[in-house]
Formats: structure tokens, sequence, C-alpha cells
């Protein structure tokens, strides 16, 4: 032992200390840091002085050597990301449902004067204005208008609902590139995280950087995380490996020969990727099931209407004397059309007689309004409409409160992580005064020891 032993000691304090207001300030800078994981210093005690040994020195007991930073560690609780992860799956799903059926209801636009069924209406009762007045070449022209307005109302519809399906595949696309950037990052991380591990540090910044990367990931694809002793994650999709230990697999987007949407598979091997949660497995039930739900029901009525209205219009008789004409030609929403055979308002068969003031076939169209012609002759076409309408809203407000609830729980285990693994600027601002008082303290003794060896050196001499 010397004179400089306790200056030692003070030196290794006023470091220690320094080092846990770096971290402290570290923590302070990034309070908003979107993915930041509070750090704190691990102090421990240094080896006492002398270590136990045969030929140590003959003082009695130990004497302590001060203070050293054994790690600079994360605050944070895995148990909370896994539950993080698992919620946020189940909520990627669910708002890209909601936003699909908000979509679709926006399109169908219900209730409203341009909505389907006040033009279905308008159609009606456009026959029953002929049924008053059959020789009204004015109001045969209504007639072929209103029918012509019904047509591009189903042909809008049906175009309308198909733009939302390449919406939601080329969103399939983006979702598949944004996982591989993502895959290929955490890959790139888990070698960084490996050299700094094996020289016995810990890449806290990065470990966040790769935590915030698989929560991202857990909301687009339903993953599974295992984290290796070596420090490197290694993330599955449904047994699959995405990142492995050293490198990662890609997924892609294969254009489908028969419907030309994208199919997910894996780059390497061709074979299709099974997903069974978040982002992309709603992207694609939406743009494969539920749109082309309500384009099916879209299409069985405009079936019916055209199949119903040119029957009894094939046996009507026109001023003309034409008959066996057809009012609509198509055979779906997509492509329905007024027949080039009622061009002239003259020919539409109002008549069964062909009698000018004859109003029966007239009639008899606008009494369709109210015909069961639909789901075995069960109910009108009006009807089927409106249920078709309502299943929209009560599947749609359903995804909406699946979306609420799941957004409420995501938010309560997000408040529990952050009261765990958050910066909280006013306990940061109390260990800055307290690691700012053992700093101030260390430097006292500093200048204590300095007095110290000033005597013992200048003043003895004297």
């Amino acid at each position: 032992m010397d004179g400089f032993f306790g200056i030692e000691i003070a030196r290794k304090a006023l470091q220690t200390s320094q080092y846990a207001l770096d971290v402290t300030a570290h923590n302070i800078a990034n309070a908003n840091t979107p993915g930041y994981t509070r750090q704190r210093v691990i102090q421990g005690t240094t080896p006492s002085f002398p270590a136990p040994s045969w030929n140590r020195p003959l003082i009695q007991g130990q004497l302590g050597t001060g203070v050293m930073v054994q790690s600079i560690q994360r605050v944070r609780d895995s148990f909370f990301d896994g539950q993080i992860r698992r919620e946020n799956q189940s909520l990627g799903g669910w708002e890209v449902k909601k936003n699909g059926l908000e979509q679709i209801e926006t399109i169908f636009n219900e209730p409203s004067d341009g909505g389907l069924l006040n033009i279905m209406g308008q159609f009606w009762d456009s026959w029953q204005q002929l049924s008053k007045n059959p020789e009204s070449t004015s109001t045969r022209s209504g007639v072929l208008e209103t029918g012509r307005m019904l047509a591009t109302t189903f042909n809008q519809l049906d175009s309308k609902l198909s733009r939302v399906q390449d919406n939601l595949n080329e969103q399939v696309l983006v979702k598949v590139n944004d996982i591989n950037s993502i895959a290929r990052r955490v890959s790139e991380l888990n070698r960084d995280i490996l050299r700094v591990k094996t020289y016995g540090a810990e890449p806290n910044d990065m470990l966040d950087e790769r935590d915030l990367l698989i929560d991202k990931l857990s909301k687009m694809v339903d993953v599974k995380v295992a984290e290796l002793d070596t420090g490197a994650t290694i993330i599955y999709i449904n047994g699959s490996q995405l990142v492995s230990e050293y490198g990662y697999n890609e997924l892609e987007a294969v254009s489908n020969p028969g419907n030309g949407f994208y199919d997910v598979k894996w780059k390497a091997s061709g074979i299709a990727a099974t997903i069974y949660g978040g982002e992309i497995k709603a992207l694609t039930e939406t743009r494969d099931v539920t749109v082309p739900a309500y384009k099916s029901e879209l299409d069985v009525l405009a079936a019916s209407i055209i199949n119903e209205v040119n029957s009894i219009h094939f046996n009507g008789i026109g001023l003309d004397a034409s008959t066996g004409l057809e009012f609509f030609s198509g055979i779906g929403a997509s492509d329905m059309a007024i027949s080039m055979d009622v061009s002239d308002p003259r020919s539409l068969g109002a008549s069964l007689s062909g009698e000018p003031g004859d109003n029966s076939n007239a009639l008899a169209l606008a009494k369709l309004k109210n015909g069961l012609v639909m789901s075995g002759n069960t109910i009108t076409m009006d009807d089927y409409y409106r249920s078709l309408v309502t299943n929209l809203g009560v599947e749609s407000q359903q995804a909406a409160a699946m979306t609420a609830n799941g957004k409420m729980y995501f938010d309560l285990i997000e408040s529990h992580r952050q009261s765990v693994a958050g910066v909280s600027l006013d306990e940061e601002a109390t260990n800055m005064i307290k690691f700012q008082r053992a700093y101030q303290a260390a430097a006292r003794l500093v200048t204590m020891f300095d007095e110290m060896l000033d005597v013992l050196i200048n003043q003895m001499v004297r």
C-alpha cells in the first residue's frame, strides 16, 4: 500500500459517477425515441486488498478498493414483449378488415339518393308511370334513362369493388417487401450483436432496434421468436425460419396465373407460405373472400333483374308492333346494359295486345318491385339488397368493435411495458442529482488526499 491508494479509490468513484451521469443523459435524450428502453448502470465493488494468498501483506482484514461499472443493462420485461406481439398480430388483422369493410360501405353508400336501392325504386316507378300513359314517347324515354342509370350503377359498383381488390392486392406486395426489409435488418443486427457480446459488452441500443423491428413484424404476420444464448434472435413463420442465427430467408409475392392476384411464397423454395394471422392474412382474406362475396351477391341481384325484366318484356308489344325483344343485355353487374333491341323508345313492350292504350305489360313490369323472386322466391329484389347492406353494416360494426377492443387491450399492455421500460423524466432527474452529488463527493476526496500528500511531501521536509 502507498499514499496513492485513496486517490485511486476516489478516481474510480469519479469515473463510475461520470459513467452513471452519461447513462442518465442518454436516457433523457431518448425519452421520446420509439422503442427505446431505459438503461441503468450496475455498480459493484472492485476486488478487496489484499487478495487471499500465502505471501499476502500482513495487515488486519481487507481494504475495499473502490467501485466499478459491472454492466449497463436495459430495464425490460420480455413477458410484455410476447403479449404485445400476440395482440399486435390480432390488431393488425382486424384493422385491415375494418378498413376494407369501410371502403365497401362507402361504395354502396346506403341510404342515399345515389344509392342502388333508390335507383332501383326509380326504375320500377318509371314503369308505373308508363302504365299510366303507355303512348307517351317522353315517358318511354324516361324508362330507358332510368334503366340505363340502373345498369350504370351496377357497373360502377362492380368496378369499384374490383378496385378495392386491386388495392388490397398491391398492399400484399408492399407488406411482403416490408417483411423482407425487416428480416434483412434483423439478420444484420444479429451479427452485430454477436460481435459486441463476444467482447463482453451489452449492445443495448441495437437490442432496442431489433425489438422494435420484431414488434412491427408481428403486426404484419404471425411470428414466433426464440432468443439464443449467444444473443441472436431466430424468427419463425409457422415453423419456417424467416431469420436464422447467421442469415435470413425472403418471401416473395408471385402473381397467380388464375386470377392475377399475389400469392405469398418462400423465395428460395417456391413453397406457399402458410400465414395464420396479421395484416397479410387479413389482406388476402378480404381480397379473396370478403370482397368477392359482395360482388357475387351484387351479380345475383343484377342477374335477377336482367332475367325477370327480360322475361316479361319479351312478351310485350311496342308502339312499332315489335315484340320478342330484351330490355337488358349482360349476365351480371359488370356487363349489365340497355339492350340494343330497345334503342328506340317506341319499341318498349308496354302492351300485350298491341293496342296503343294497352298498359298490361308495363304494369306487370312495375309489379316486379314487390315480386317474390329472390332466395327461392321468398323475398323481393329490394329486400334482397337491403339484406346485403344490413349484413355489410353488421360485419363492419363487428370489425370496428374488435379493432377498438384490441386497441384498448394493446394500449393497456403497452402501458404496463412502458411502466417498466419507459423513461421517466422525474426519475432520471432524481438519478442525475444523486450521481452529481456522488461525483462531487468523490472530487472532494481527491482534493482531500491531495492536501494530505502536500503535507507529507512538502511540509514535513521543512
